[in-house]
């Protein structure tokens, strides 16, 4: 099935169109992420939010992303405790993509200023064989952003 995009109405066509389908297939974790990410642009963080806590209950395919997805929706929220949880999920879930889940809870960890913890996750990830060039570039600019702002006290 494809999707085409309603232009006519801004972003409210666009999540109109996404409940509508995910209304149709409620089990399609990948539409319920589309819609998410309209909502989150649509200024409707709290209801991206729960929308991506929806794809855990729901995906049984792509769980690993599912759980990332909803941990870095609680971090936009300044609900970074509760998304540690979820990251520990994403990368129990699945290992394959354990270093683009580490990445994103060592910084949440820097977020709730936890810096040393995070510090030892970036070591962590930069001693991996499966890094991607991509990923390792990502973590030597948060390591080195870190040096340059102090903890907050």
């Amino acid at each position: 099935m494809t999707t085409t995009r309603i232009k006519v109405g801004g972003n409210d066509a666009r999540v109109k169109e996404l409940k509508t389908l995910v209304e149709r297939d409620p089990l399609n974790v990948n539409q319920r992420f589309m819609l998410a990410a309209a909502l989150e642009s649509d200024g409707k963080l709290a209801e991206s939010v729960k929308e991506l806590a929806v794809c855990i209950e729901k995906g049984r395919r792509n769980l690993g992303v599912a759980h990332c997805n909803y941990a870095m929706g609680l971090m936009k929220v300044n609900k970074p405790e509760e998304a540690l949880r979820h990251f520990d999920f994403a990368i129990e879930t699945d290992p394959s993509n354990a270093s683009f889940y580490l990445n994103n809870k060592a910084s949440a960890l820097t977020q709730i200023g936890l810096h040393d913890k995070a510090r030892a996750i970036y070591a962590q990830i930069l001693d991996r064989k499966d890094l991607s060039k991509e990923t390792q570039r990502i973590v030597i600019k948060r390591v080195a952003d870190m040096r340059q702002t102090p903890p907050k006290k």
